[in-house]
C-alpha cells in the first residue's frame, strides 16, 4: 500500500502544479509513465535517457518512484497504478508464478562482477559458509544467486544462519558484524569491502547466467499501447548509445541518483554489460531469456519459493524489439 499511496501523491501533485501559476508543466503531448526498481547501478540509464530529452523525443516523461520492495511493486502491477519496472528475470519469475499481470519486453543488462558473496576475511570457500551468518534480502536477486552457487556444491540455506535484511541494509548488517558474509550487488558491494579483512568469495562474473535484468511492462498497457512500450524501448537505447560515446558526463548526470562519484559509477557499470539492440534481437531469436527463465523457475521451485512454474512464453514478450529491427531495415 505504500508504493501505490507514493505513486498517487506523485500523479496528484502533477495534476495539482498544472493548475498553479507558479509550476513550469512539460508539454502536455508527453504521456507520463510511472517507472519503479531497486537501486542497481545498470538501471542508470533511465535516469540518463530522462535528463538528456531521449524518452521526451519519444513523447514520454517518466516519473521514478522509489520502491526497493518487490512485493509492494507487485501490488501496484496488480492495482493498475504501476506501468513498468527494471528488475532481474527471477523477480519476473516470481510475480509471474503469483499471478502479477507484468511482461518482460527488453533485456537490460547481465551482471558480470556487481553482484558479489562478500565475506570475512576466514572464509575461503563457499563450504566455509556452513554454520555462518549470511545477509541478505529473502525471496530478491542474491538469494536466488546465492542458492545457485549452493545448489552446484550440494549445500542449502538451512546449512546458514539467514540475517535478512532489506537490499540497502545488506552492507550494513556486514559492517556492524552481524552477519560473517553478504550477498548483495553494487553500489554496495564496494561498502561492503571497506570492512576490514573482508573480500569477494565469488561473483556473477563466476555466473553470469543467473542475474539478467530486464525491463517489464504491466501487460494490459502492453497490449494496448504498444507504440508506447516501443518509444521507452528506442529511449533506453538512445541513453545506451549517449553513455558509450560519452561516459564522463553520462556519469556526471546518473551518479547523483546514487550517491556516487561520476568516476564510481564509471567503476560500478564495468561490472554488467548492458546489451546492444544487436544483441537484443539475436538474443531475441535464439530463444535466450526464456531458457533462462526456466533456469531459474526450476530452481526457485525445487528451493520451495514458488509453488508453481509459470509460462515463460506469457511472460516474455521479445515482438517488439524484432518489430523495431524490422522497421528499421
Amino acid at each position: 500500500m505504500a508504493l501505490m499511496n507514493r505513486i498517487n501523491a506523485a500523479i496528484l501533485g502533477i495534476v495539482l502544479c498544472f493548475g498553479l501559476n507558479g509550476c513550469s508543466a512539460k508539454p502536455k503531448e508527453l504521456t507520463r509513465v510511472s517507472i519503479a526498481f531497486q537501486k542497481w547501478v545498470g538501471y542508470g540509464l533511465f535516469y540518463l535517457g530522462q535528463e538528456k530529452g531521449f524518452f521526451a523525443q519519444e513523447g514520454i516523461e517518466l516519473f521514478f518512484v522509489d520502491e526497493q520492495l518487490d512485493a509492494s511493486r507487485r501490488e501496484a502491477f496488480e492495482s493498475g497504478i504501476l506501468d513498468c519496472e527494471a528488475g532481474t528475470i527471477d523477480l519476473l519469475v516470481s510475480k509471474r508464478s503469483l499471478g502479477a499481470p507484468v511482461v518482460a519486453v527488453l533485456e537490460l543488462d547481465r551482471s558480470f562482477g556487481g553482484d558479489a558473496v562478500v565475506v570475512a576475511e576466514d572464509i575461503k570457500r563457499l563450504e566455509d559458509l556452513r554454520g555462518k551468518r549470511v545477509a541478505f534480502s529473502r525471496d530478491d536477486v542474491n538469494e536466488t544467486f546465492l542458492s545457485y552457487l549452493f545448489y552446484q556444491q550440494n549445500l542449502t540455506l538451512n546449512d546458514i544462519t539467514i540475517v535478512s535484511r532489506r537490499p540497502e541494509e545488506v552492507a550494513d548488517a556486514f559492517l556492524r558484524q552481524e552477519a560473517d558474509a553478504a550477498v548483495t550487488w553494487e553500489p554496495w558491494v564496494s561498502k561492503a569491502l571497506t570492512l576490514p579483512g573482508a573480500h569477494i568469495l565469488v561473483s556473477s562474473a563466476q555466473a553470469p547466467e543467473v542475474i539478467v535484468d530486464t525491463f517489464n511492462i504491466r501487460e494490459d498497457l502492453l497490449q494496448s499501447n504498444p507504440d508506447l512500450v516501443k518509444g521507452l524501448i528506442r529511449g533506453w537505447f538512445k541513453a545506451l548509445e549517449y553513455y558509450q560515446q560519452d561516459p564522463a558526463t553520462s556519469s556526471q548526470i546518473i551518479a547523483k541518483y546514487y550517491n556516487l562519484k561520476p568516476e564510481e559509477y564509471r567503476r560500478d557499470v564495468t561490472l554488467l554489460k548492458w546489451s546492444s539492440y544487436a544483441q537484443q534481437v539475436e538474443s531475441a531469436r535464439a530463444g535466450d531469456w526464456e531458457r533462462i527463465f526456466n533456469l531459474i523457475a526450476k530452481l526457485k521451485f525445487d528451493l520451495g519459493r514458488i509453488t508453481r512454474i509459470p509460462s515463460a512464453a506469457d511472460a516474455i514478450d521479445t515482438g517488439l524489439i524484432q518489430q523495431i529491427h524490422e522497421d528499421n531495415q
